[in-house]
């Protein structure tokens, strides 16, 4: 019996030498691929910056035909520096077919100017669609020293949460949000904007402005498909979760507003006017 015990001893004994071994090993793996990891990445970065080199000493331009998620890296490096010294949040970059869209908020009109024309002067860049706006008021915090969260208003506080709810969270439900109600300002005249605009709540009126179209960035849509695309194109979403998105945030913007419902409709083109009519707000 006592040998017994010893022997079922040195059995536990070289079992747990086993597992430690193992997770020893295993740790060791992990290390392993966390040192090839940073080392690929470094390499991809000391080339990335060699090829930078290169250009500069050739004097050479950047491809301007180059593929349009080379085009968004080379804006986002175009905007970073700059980002720093207006001090404002990092700009959202989007591109399609070489026209660059810009989500973001900044602190001064200047600001949304200086880094649209930065954008548009990027190689390969041949249009800009800004959806950028004033959103640093004198007394909110830079970047620099934190940021300070306004809350929105329960009406767009309920437009970001039927956005989540398919799927779409932080920016980029902003982003979803922004592209509706801009890419709709876009078909309404602006007398007929105005009106709609004074019984919003301020954060919605914000973004129920068309967004600036520089260079070859100039489009009016006419249909729902159009509509749909324009805001997946604008905002970055997939085709599934588009439709819903925008149907739940014109469903709302139209129960908000009775008054103006009627307006709107007549102002806009028969397939959109139908859709606007019967949009189911959740």
């Amino acid at each position: 019996m006592q040998r017994r015990r010893q022997i079922l001893t040195l059995a536990g004994l070289g079992g747990t030498a086993a597992a430690v071994a193992v997770a020893r090993d295993a740790h060791l793996r992990r290390r392993a691929r966390m040192a090839l990891q940073h080392g690929v990445r470094t390499a991809h970065h000391l080339r990335g910056t060699l090829r930078g080199v290169a250009y500069r000493a050739r004097g050479d331009e950047p491809d301007p035909m180059a593929l349009d998620a080379v085009l968004a890296d080379r804006v986002r490096s175009e905007l970073g520096r700059l980002e720093r010294r207006l001090d404002v949040p990092h700009v959202h970059v989007g591109v399609r077919r070489h026209v660059a869209t810009l989500h973001g908020e900044v602190g001064t009109a200047a600001d949304v100017a200086e880094i649209e024309r930065r954008v548009l002067r990027v190689s390969g860049i041949w249009g800009v669609r800004s959806f950028l706006h004033v959103g640093l008021a004198p007394g909110d915090t830079p970047p620099s020293h934190g940021r300070m969260v306004e809350r929105p208003s329960p009406m767009l506080a309920e437009m970001l949460e039927l956005a989540e709810e398919w799927g779409l969270h932080g920016h980029r439900a902003g982003d979803a949000v922004r592209a509706v109600l801009a890419t709709f300002a876009e078909r309404i005249p602006e007398g007929e904007r105005r009106h709609l605009a004074a019984h919003l709540p301020a954060d919605v009126r914000a973004q129920l402005v068309p967004p600036r179209a520089l260079g070859h960035a100039r489009h009016r849509v006419r249909h729902v498909d159009e509509f749909l695309s324009s805001v997946a194109e604008t905002a970055g979403v997939d085709a599934f979760t588009v439709g819903p998105v925008a149907e739940a945030v014109l469903g709302t913007l139209r129960d908000a507003v009775p008054e103006e419902a009627g307006d709107v409709a007549a102002v806009l083109p028969a397939e959109l006017r139908r859709w606007w009519e019967v949009a189911i707000p959740a």
